[in-house]
């Protein structure tokens, strides 16, 4: 924002294009290959800590969106990942009603990353961190309790599953894959039905089972449509082909027992990609828009703004726009 800037107006957008993910982060993370790498190792710490603390796949799902959040407007730095992660994973839990002391998760904490000789100093310490987080990332996410309330891709799965009658099969292949789309930002991009749509599909064309005509009723039954489908789709294959290598499906996946079925290796995917054509997913804003939108150029700490408030409706700037006038 300008500096002559002495109140904004925020309104909330939980879910961003492609191009408006990339302008965002271009102002908070310097090296994203860094960022990326780091990412993984938190993906692992979460996992670890979840697993330790009995929490289901939809806290450690939300505590990624949260963390993948907050990089968009504050600026990435390693040696605050986990603190970082250890504070979205406290809002997480609150999120999805799965109650953890915070306490508990911090004294977690260093037992997950075998901190030695661990002492009440340093657990306060992250605890008041922790705190101090927690309100950075209810700023970057507009404090819109919205997001993650109800949907969640693994429980979406399950559902969209039996809607359209998948076998077991495809839905734990799908299962699978819904963790390793949790190492992409999808999630900033389209809501997790769309995505566990998504993942249902490519499960489908992994085993090659074929049972689901996938078209516009199909989409419209599910409450989505092509566009997001498609959008999470390529996300999912494109991630396999860069990264297969580190992807959890490899190490996890088991032939179905009701009959053989194919090998998944790198060459699967990229066949895969080659026969869905050229890539296609939801409608880009144009660069222009992209350069001229104040909320990616927003400074959450900017000390020359006295007052920023957050909305959840349009029709609240409207109105406030009005009244200005």
């Amino acid at each position: 924002m300008s500096a002559g800037f002495d109140m904004e107006l925020i309104l909330s957008r939980p879910y961003l294009t492609r191009k408006q993910i990339t302008r965002a982060q271009r102002n908070t993370i310097p090296d994203l290959r860094v960022y990326t790498q780091k990412k993984l190792q938190v993906l692992k710490y979460l996992s670890d800590l979840c697993v330790y603390m009995l929490l289901p796949r939809r806290t450690l799902e939300t505590t990624i969106y949260y963390y993948d959040r907050y990089h968009l407007f504050n600026v990435f730095e390693t040696e605050m990942v986990y603190p970082l992660a250890t504070a979205c994973l406290l809002l997480s839990c609150k999120q999805t009603e799965t109650i953890k002391k915070l306490n508990e998760i911090c004294i977690t904490s260093f037992r997950v990353r075998k901190v030695p000789n661990v002492t009440t100093e340093m657990v306060e310490a992250l605890r008041k961190r922790t705190l101090q987080l927690e309100l950075r990332i209810l700023e970057a996410c507009s404090f819109d309790y919205r997001i993650n309330n109800f949907l969640h891709i693994d429980e979406c799965i399950v559902k969209a599953g039996k809607k359209i009658s998948c076998s077991k099969e495809v839905c734990y292949t799908a299962w699978l894959i819904a963790y390793d789309v949790l190492k992409t930002d999808i999630m900033l991009v389209i809501p997790q039905h769309s995505i566990a749509v998504a993942v249902l599909k490519v499960a489908e064309d992994l085993l090659k089972t074929n049972n689901t005509a996938w078209n516009q009723d199909i989409y419209a039954e599910l409450s989505t449509d092509i566009k997001s489908v498609s959008e999470a789709y390529f996300e999912v294959v494109n991630f396999y082909i860069n990264m297969f290598d580190s992807c959890e499906l490899r190490r996890n996946f088991v032939a179905p027992p009701s009959g053989p079925a194919p090998e998944i290796t790198l060459k699967s995917f990229i066949d895969l990609k080659q026969e869905a054509g050229p890539e296609h997913g939801l409608d880009e804003v144009s660069n222009e828009m992209v350069d001229r939108d104040r909320l990616l150029a927003v400074d959450m700490h900017s000390q020359t703004v006295r007052e920023r408030r957050h909305v959840l409706s349009r029709s609240l700037v409207i109105e406030e726009q009005k009244s200005l006038h």
